[in-house]
């Protein structure tokens, strides 16, 4: 933690400064604003006026401006029971911290900024660790004809899917993605990439859709070169993942929350197996529907691979196994009861070893469904439902097929605080 907190302790004393300075600064307002009641130039009931508007705008200095810190948080309390093998389970009732981000962000010109993001997890031990999430310089080159605000990461930054699907779907807080938690990949990687619109972007795109984020009129595209194994994995190999999204949103005009996307991988896993010729593959190919509405989102996706970023799904050559699964997700904004409510629901059904080369029945089925409330900003309160169902040879989720493993039962009632800072 120790990383942590010396980041932490530089922000507070950047906000206490700037709480200082803003104090000084409006001492000297305060002192001018009588000076002018004094001299008759101004009212009273003027005077107050100008004073209370000062208290509404904090004043910043100026070797504060231009940067900007965020945190995220994931507070949660989850109650249910955990899956063993030979068809028996475990219970567990625990007040969380699933996840804390802080983030720092700055502009150095017009064209040029960086990021920075400490990642805050509870590792096995049950000790809260930081890690790096992202830190990556970012150049905005130039629109080029049909592609426009186009960004380049270069560093540890975004692949081109996740962020992009964590966008449209809003509960990355009761748990990650359907490819993420099917072991597949992970959200950040080391490398370089550059995404941007095609046709300038969509007006209005909140009020449109909902959301603002990659907004491209006729769509959006991203595409990277990375080591491959994720924001927490050391490089095992030599080989180099391309990774690459295209989204395209078809009637800007009349269908504007219709968008279709496809995402790809291609290279090698990241762990040869005892005895193989080679690295396994590492293939991915996702397609996915989605529709967005201030009060509808609506997602259907398919998923096919060969392999996964560690190179843990082998047959007994080393050769990597196809895998395949589809999920489904749904959420509805209840405007008749409070425009802040909403009800969702989403659908996994995932195999990693479609082709049955170590075994039959190795696949899961998750469902969840559950209510959610935004206060104010993405500061979220939700209440969810979890169950899985494991087929008899079903190694986990994110996990390898283990013959006759016949995990018991996985199901939990969760509540979580998104804190939004």
């Amino acid at each position: 933690m120790a990383m942590f907190f010396r980041v932490l302790v530089v922000f507070l004393c950047a906000c206490m400064l700037c709480a200082g300075t803003g104090r000084a600064k409006n001492v000297k307002q305060d002192r001018l604003v009588d000076v002018l009641v004094e001299k008759g130039i101004i009212t009273r009931q003027e005077a107050r006026e100008i004073r209370e508007q000062a208290d509404e705008e904090p004043t910043v200095p100026d070797y504060l401006k231009g940067w900007k810190f965020g945190i995220l948080g994931y507070l949660d309390y989850s109650n249910g029971r955990s899956p063993l093998a030979g068809g028996s389970d475990t219970s567990y009732n625990d007040f969380r911290l699933t996840r804390g981000y802080f983030t720092v962000k700055r502009d150095v010109t017009h064209w040029l900024g960086g990021r920075m993001t400490i990642d805050i997890h509870k590792d096995t031990s049950g000790d809260y660790k930081e890690r790096m999430k992202y830190l990556y310089a970012e150049m905005r080159p130039k629109d080029a004809g049909f592609l426009t605000g186009m960004k380049i990461e270069a560093g540890l930054g975004h692949i081109p899917w996740l962020d992009f699907e964590e966008h449209v779907n809003p509960y990355r807080c009761q748990g990650t993605m359907a490819i993420e938690r099917a072991g597949v990949l992970n959200s950040a990687d080391t490398g370089v990439s550059i995404r941007g619109n095609f046709g300038g972007t969509l007006n209005d795109a909140t009020g449109k859709t909902g959301n603002h984020h990659y907004d491209g009129l006729y769509g959006t595209w991203h595409i990277g070169l990375y080591n491959g194994p994720g924001y927490h994995a050391s490089e095992g190999n030599n080989n180099k993942v391309l990774e690459g999204r295209l989204t395209v949103r078809p009637l800007p005009d009349v269908l504007p929350g219709l968008q279709f996307s496809y995402f790809g991988v291609y290279g090698e896993g990241n762990k040869m197996a005892a005895g193989a010729a080679d690295y396994p593959d590492y293939h991915v190919n996702l397609g996915m529907i989605s529709y967005e509405h201030p009060d509808v989102i609506l997602t259907a996706q398919y998923i096919a691979t060969d392999g996964q970023k560690d190179g843990n799904w082998v047959d007994a050559s080393g050769e990597a196994l196809s895998a395949e699964g589809y999920s489904f997700f749904g959420r509805v904004r209840l405007a008749m009861l409070d425009p802040d409510l909403a009800v969702f629901a989403r659908y996994d059904n995932f195999d990693p070893d479609s082709d049955d080369k170590i075994a039959g029945n190795t696949g899961y089925d998750m469902v969840i469904a559950g209510l959610s409330y935004d206060f104010y900003k993405g500061n979220m309160l939700l209440v969810s439902y979890e169950t899985t169902d494991y087929e008899e040879n079903c190694g986990g989720r994110g996990k390898a097929p283990a013959v006759g493993k016949k995990l018991g039962d996985d199901r939990k009632i969760q509540v979580v605080w998104q804190l939004r800072l």
